[in-house]
């Protein structure tokens, strides 16, 4: 399950952690694993750090934005923390806060949660192993995103589908960064390379995975008077509020008199 843009802005802000938490409790009550895809905490953005670097501030201005950071960084492990051991791994997004000994929101959260950080993007895999000694597999590619989200629904899921090229290999695709939610599937064939070769499905599914954070909140206001947010201001459609659940099951798949064992990939959205 991919947890991702929740961007977390205080007790008063956006981000709706009730439902987040019922959607954790629902994966862990099915034993679930779960993928972060980044801007977990809103503080700060890639221009915000640029600022904060050169902004010369005093020291005890300093450590006081870094008390703050790191109460939203608590508030929000205090959401994600039933899950622990539970996580394939991290990579960052554009927001997260980088703390003075090198740690930031990300890595402290992967570290909290006992999940390797992994960076930008990552490559891996997911390998079944049945008691026969038979064994399959899916590897997937994982990043936050980047760009605009853009009007159209496809737009989610444009630049997972470029990707495609460099990763030929790769069957799942994961991406946050635009409150949407989608799956597109491309349908394959490929032949394994075995003495009596069997063709079987290879299908790619470009997943985009939703978000947690309200775009648009009725009577928002800013300072008494009535305000919205960036996303409001941009005149950005209303951002979508869930996450996608991805199972992956093994099955055999019978091909005339030959069969293969393979991972079947449902997407719910």
């Amino acid at each position: 399950m991919p947890i991702n843009d929740v961007q977390y802005d205080g007790p008063d802000g956006s981000a709706d952690l009730k439902k987040l938490a019922r959607h954790l409790a629902w994966g862990m009550e099915r034993n679930a694993l779960f993928v972060y895809l980044g801007d977990g905490v809103d503080l700060a953005s890639t221009s915000e750090r640029s600022a904060f670097g050169a902004g010369g501030f005093h020291e005890t201005t300093g450590k006081r934005l870094e008390r703050a950071a790191m109460e939203d960084v608590k508030d929000l492990y205090r959401v994600l923390g039933p899950t622990k051991g539970n996580w394939l791994g991290f990579v960052q997004g554009h927001h997260y806060f980088e703390f003075s000994d090198g740690h930031t929101s990300d890595t402290l959260l992967a570290e909290w949660l006992g999940a390797p950080f992994l960076g930008d993007s990552a490559l891996g895999y997911v390998r079944f192993k049945k008691d026969d000694g038979h064994t399959a597999s899916i590897k997937m590619f994982l990043h936050h995103g980047s760009g605009g989200a853009g009007v159209m629904p496809a737009n989610a899921i444009n630049k997972l589908y470029h990707m495609k090229v460099g990763y030929p290999a790769v069957q799942l695709f994961l991406q946050g960064h635009v409150p949407q939610l989608g799956v597109v599937k491309i349908d394959t064939l490929d032949i394994t390379d075995t003495p009596e070769p069997v063709i079987f499905d290879a299908s790619t599914r470009f997943v985009a995975c939703g978000g947690w954070s309200r775009s648009m909140q009725q009577c928002s206001n800013h300072k008494g008077r009535k305000q919205g947010s960036y996303a409001e201001k941009a005149m950005m459609r209303p951002g979508v509020m869930g996450g996608a659940v991805i199972r992956l099951k093994p099955e055999r798949e019978q091909q005339g008199n030959k069969s293969i064992y393979q991972v079947d990939v449902k997407v719910t959205i």
